[in-house]
């Protein structure tokens, strides 16, 4: 033979060597059924595998019947906001705005719920061919397939408008002790992965009286006790006892491992944010007020500049935050303070910038000050809260005050449910009831 076709010949079958070499070591695949689409991705992003459309490119593939057990799909019993209409639908592929009806006291994302479908794994049959050209890359494939799992982590974050824990509230901590007022939700709060409020009231036993509101040091340890982890400060009375007050406040949660958002030494500190993770979850949080109702007496400037403050509610500088945020984390929840007190109005303003921090990258708005209850809305699949009420707070004008929003948002391969329940404050206590929460007020796409 000549030498040339000797040398052709040796070139292809090197070529088709490193291509048998490449295709070994690419990464393994997964395929699955249009109706098992979303447990496959997730399956894939678990365990370091690529999603494919095409069977006859996978390694492996999901099945409800064939195969090894992997894990547990829920099944969630829906109901449809506007028509009421029931209807069943894999766990992972429903919508937030779908709302998940309980079976048997149980939703999906619990661990005793029992409606759930088998997922199954499988090794996909070699043509003669592909057996040939696989050698090592079945190796792999068969050494992986043993340690595929399909993991549910359902992270669960409460959040929870404004919690004043001074006045009348203090009167009944000194009688009670720091955990009474929380003590009919305290279980509620602590099943939660982690809980979010606004302290409406420094804690602190130093500082000069500018305004209305100082907490006793003591409340500290009811936050901590009931599940509290992180707390906005930026509000209208955090300042309520000068700067040695928010000094001391950021002290004593700092010693209780309760991280604050909304204020600090500067205005960078302020609008900083903080990143929470759970599960493997980057949960981001950002926190600001309105300013025209902070009251500035003594001559100390509330917004954080070159000096200790809040953040202040700017819509350039609140998305530009937000943006930031969201290229560091999962999920960004925005904090507002906000509105008119005891006005159920929302204002142009007011919908204008919630739908901007969710067009910045936002997953969350979540609103507080008013003392009321306002409508929230979904928009492309985010909440907005306008107004949730006050969570714990002393008597003001019963019985439009007494009554708040616990909000619980279910993340699981993005955001699944948003449960709402209506609480009620009796005798400066927050106490659970059975009303019917509102519905979105509208679904806007």
């Amino acid at each position: 033979m000549p030498k040339k076709k000797l040398h052709l010949s040796g070139s292809v079958c090197l070529f088709l060597w490193l291509l048998k070499i490449a295709a070994s070591i690419e990464p393994l695949t997964v395929y699955a059924p249009l109706e098992l689409k979303q447990v496959a991705l997730l399956v894939a992003r678990q365990n370091g595998l690529v999603y494919t459309t095409i069977f006859s490119k996978a390694d492996f593939y999901l099945s409800l019947t064939e195969g090894r057990t992997i894990g547990f799909e829920p099944l969630a019993l829906c109901e449809s906001y506007p028509d009421k209409n029931s209807f069943w639908i894999p766990y992972l592929s429903k919508k937030p705005e779908q709302k998940t009806m309980p079976v048997n006291g149980q939703y999906p994302f619990e661990e005793k719920y029992l409606n759930k479908r088998e997922i199954k794994l499988a090794i996909r049959k070699l043509t003669w061919l592909e057996k040939l050209w696989q050698g090592w890359r079945r190796f792999r494939v068969n050494q992986a397939s043993e340690a595929i799992r399909l993991e549910l982590n359902p992270v669960r974050v409460a959040l929870v408008g404004d919690i004043m824990l001074g006045r009348k509230v203090g009167e009944y901590i000194k009688l009670e002790g720091a955990d009474y007022p929380f003590l009919p939700v305290k279980e509620r709060l602590l099943a939660a992965d982690l809980v979010f409020a606004n302290l409406e009231a420094p804690t602190c036993s130093t500082g000069e009286f500018i305004n209305l509101f100082r907490a006793h040091p003591r409340v500290v340890d009811g936050l901590k006790r009931a599940g509290i982890d992180i707390v906005s400060l930026a509000n209208n009375h955090v300042l309520d006892y000068h700067q040695e007050c928010l000094f001391e406040t950021w002290e004593l949660l700092s010693e209780a491992g309760i991280k604050q958002v909304g204020s600090g030494m500067t205005l960078k500190d302020a609008t900083a944010g903080e990143i929470l993770t759970v599960k493997g979850l980057k949960v981001g949080f950002l926190a600001y007020t309105e300013t025209w109702f902070l009251y500035s007496r003594a001559g100390i400037n509330w917004i954080a500049g070159d000096y200790p403050g809040v953040a202040p509610l700017d819509k350039a500088l609140i998305c530009a935050d937000v943006k930031r945020l969201k290229s560091q984390a999962d999920v960004v929840i925005v904090s507002l303070h906000w509105g008119i007190e005891y006005a159920k109005k929302i204002t142009q303003e007011e919908k204008t910038l919630a739908l901007s921090i969710i067009e910045a990258g936002g997953d969350v708005v979540f609103g507080h000050h008013p003392h009321v209850i306002k409508p929230w809305i979904f928009y492309r699949s985010k909440p907005i809260f306008y107004s949730v009420g006050n969570f714990i707070f002393d008597p003001l004008k019963p019985p439009l005050t007494e009554v708040s929003l616990l909000v619980e948002l279910i993340y699981l391969d993005g955001l699944k449910d948003v449960i709402v329940t209506v609480t009620r404050l009796k005798e400066c206590q927050v106490q659970l009831t059975e009303l019917l929460p509102p519905k979105p007020d509208a679904i806007i796409n």
